[in-house]
């Protein structure tokens, strides 16, 4: 062993047995060969950086490209469509503004992509509003028969009340059921 790594050994056993009052602990230290070749710089910006690791992404997610739009019920009937704001905030809305999103699998979690972009149906903190947002905030659903719900928040799609057309995955507001239709 190194004696380097000897001498830190003694000294985190030291410590441990006199400062905190506890038997000595081993500690193995592993050593790893480092590169003699330096890294290569970054070209592009970041952003574009990243642009390229979400669209390999995609190649190595599933999503079946078949568009659906979702009808929403509180009590059994129906109170509208998932749409969304001009602020990507999903609302209540009507069967021709209702958003078209594509189920997308990636390592074994659901998602739902809106058709045609990179922005994923997702929940904020807090009130736990849904969204539409890019990858890095998407979150991930389970849909057991007609029911919806945030890996997240842990609760189902619901609503606060008719004054309020906003939707969310708040289990402390009327839950709501879910029916997808062909686009």
């Amino acid at each position: 062993m190194n004696k380097n790594l000897t001498t830190a050994s003694h000294r985190v056993d030291s410590i441990c047995s006199s400062e905190l009052k506890q038997p000595p602990q081993t500690i193995t230290l592993k050593e790893h060969l480092m590169s003699s070749k330096p890294p290569e710089q970054p070209s592009g910006s970041f952003e574009d950086y990243l642009k390229q690791e979400l669209d390999s992404l995609s190649v190595s997610a599933s999503s079946n490209g078949l568009g659906k739009k979702l009808e929403l019920f509180a009590a059994g009937a129906s109170i509208g469509w998932l749409g969304e704001n001009s602020s990507e905030w999903g609302i209540i809305t009507g069967k021709d503004a209702a958003v078209i999103i594509e189920p997308y699998v990636y390592n074994g979690v659901l998602y739902y992509k809106k058709a045609g972009t990179n922005r994923y149906l997702s929940v904020s903190d807090g009130y736990h509003y849904i969204g539409f947002y890019n990858w890095i905030g998407a979150r991930g659903w389970t849909l057991n028969g007609n029911v919806l719900t945030s890996l997240y928040s842990n609760a189902q799609l619901s609503y606060y009340s008719s004054d309020n057309n906003y939707v969310y995955a708040n289990a402390s507001y009327t839950p709501l059921t879910v029916v997808f239709h062909d686009a």
